[in-house]
């Protein structure tokens, strides 16, 4: 079956890491559709990258938006520099991607470690975005305070073998018909890239630096900030996420925020997007105020 989009490549002349800034970093993403722009920000683990992390979400966008899908630095089929990753790392190639593409009023969506870089561009970057769609994300939940309370299913460690990818998708997407050998497939081909798994490992170190580096968690750190932002953003959570459960990582974020629209999936997993697909793109167009077709019951 054909996909309904199309490869693209964008050179983004400058990354500034944790300690040290690569220069040209060849980018790749997807993209598809007309209109206004959205840029979709996939979450992280192994083989992460735009195809696969939004191949359902795509097609739902596209007859209303320029839809791109970006693979962030260290995934997918950009380039993975061997450097010091950060978040923020993550957040500059967003920035980066956007200003190399000429993109202004954006809309934003991202899922999990996704969404957190998505808001963090946000904040850094409020005249450039129009409106930001937040989807299950515990990085973003710990970088406004909040813990897991030790409720959060351990992630399964991926080895280099296709086994344990799909043990890690198990945890993030409940429905097992969504896990399909193409999705298995794809993944897989990103994950055995050369450079992903040290980017990955990178961002594991970088979690015990910020538990020792005052100065890195005040990067990270956003809870003050997004109270005070002025661009409308959304919630939209898995009600049986088990990655970042919605008790009570989803239910802190709303209440810490309770003026943001906080809308929650029932049975779905971490990825509501691939989950659920229907009614989480019911509610990203819903909150990006385009049309949305209903389905009547007979």
């Amino acid at each position: 079956m054909a996909k309904a989009w199309q490869d693209g490549w964008v050179v983004v002349p400058q990354v500034a890491g944790m300690r040290e800034t690569v220069y040209g970093v060849k980018t790749h993403y997807v993209h598809a559709g007309d209109g206004e722009p959205v840029v979709l920000v996939h979450g992280g683990g192994p083989g992460a990258g735009g195809d696969s992390g939004w191949s359902r979400m795509i097609p739902a966008l596209a007859p209303h938006f320029h839809v791109y899908a970006i693979d962030l630095i260290g995934s997918g089929y950009t380039d993975k520099p061997r450097m010091d990753y950060s978040f923020q790392t993550l957040v500059n190639h967003v920035a980066g991607f956007i200003d190399a593409l000429n993109l202004n009023q954006v809309r934003v969506v991202g899922n999990s470690q996704g969404a957190y870089v998505a808001i963090k561009y946000t904040l850094d970057h409020p005249g450039r975005v129009k409106q930001a769609a937040l989807i299950s994300t515990g990085t973003l939940a710990t970088a406004c305070g909040l813990s897991d309370q030790g409720k959060a299913a351990s992630l399964p460690r991926f080895d280099g073998t296709k086994e344990t990818l799909r043990k890690f998708i198990e945890v993030i997407v409940n429905d097992p018909s969504k896990i399909t050998d193409e999705l298995i497939d794809s993944r897989f081909a990103a994950a055995s890239q050369p450079g992903h798994r040290e980017m990955q490992e990178s961002l594991g170190r970088y979690r015990q630096v910020m538990a020792e580096d005052a100065s890195q968690r005040q990067v990270y750190n956003v809870r003050e900030r997004l109270a005070l932002l002025q661009v409308p953003w959304c919630m939209i959570w898995g009600g049986a996420d088990r990655s970042a459960p919605l008790d009570p990582l989803g239910k802190g974020m709303h209440e810490l925020y309770p003026d943001a629209p906080f809308r929650v999936v029932e049975g779905s997993g971490h990825q509501v997007q691939n989950d659920k697909p229907e009614e989480c793109n019911r509610l990203v167009l819903e909150f990006f105020g385009a049309p949305v077709r209903q389905t009547v019951n007979a």
